[in-house]
């Protein structure tokens, strides 16, 4: 979603009993899709896990896939805290935050010394929705710059990316994993560069 600066900060969490649960995860789990990194070149050297998905990207009735059962109770800490940030925006459309969803959440797995070249998100549904990033393992040598502006996002820290500004993210140390949350506040007004949009 576009916005008027290239990061938002959403809050920050406790990342330590995901991380556990993370990283108990085999690499079956890691490998068990590979749709993303197929689709998208710049994925190429990232490992995603499925948590709510459709490959089709839509914005209404996403899929619960299986792990979410065993990862959303150390997720849930994340899932409130961006539901509570963007209760404000929820007001500002006239919707209850009740009304609020995630349409996509993923890990994403990105290997030491590697990186997702710079790109702009398109495509219907990630132009009406705040992608979250919650990074839950990293170093400090993973940068993430979005149209010239390079941060390092630490651990449990929730950054909303303006995915429709070139955006890219460099790995100089060990695997990163982070969660990407894709939350809508349904009838969101969104000044989209390439014209109004709705949630």
């Amino acid at each position: 979603m576009y916005f008027a600066d290239s990061y938002r900060h959403v809050g920050t969490i406790d990342v330590t009993p995901l991380k556990e649960v993370v990283l108990a995860l085999g690499e079956d789990d890691w490998n068990a899709s590979q749709a993303r990194q197929h689709i998208y070149k710049v994925h190429a050297r990232t490992r995603t896990i499925q948590l709510i998905y459709d490959e089709d990207m839509r914005h209404v009735d996403p899929t619960r896939r299986p792990l979410m059962d065993r990862i959303e109770p150390v997720l849930t800490p994340a899932m409130n805290a961006i539901r509570d940030f963007y209760a404000p925006f929820h007001a500002a459309a006239g919707t209850p935050v009740e009304q609020g969803y995630f349409i996509r959440i993923v890990l994403v797995r990105l290997a030491g010394q590697a990186e997702v070249k710079s790109h702009t998100d398109t495509g219907m549904s990630l132009q009406r929705a705040h992608r979250i990033h919650l990074p839950i393992v990293t170093n400090d040598k993973v940068l993430f710059a979005v149209r010239g502006d390079i941060r390092h996002l630490a651990e449990g820290e929730l950054w909303e990316i303006n995915n429709r500004r070139p955006h890219a993210v460099r790995n100089g140390g060990a695997d990163r994993i982070h969660a990407i949350l894709d939350y809508v506040v349904p009838g969101e007004s969104i000044a989209d560069p390439e014209g109004t949009v709705i949630a």
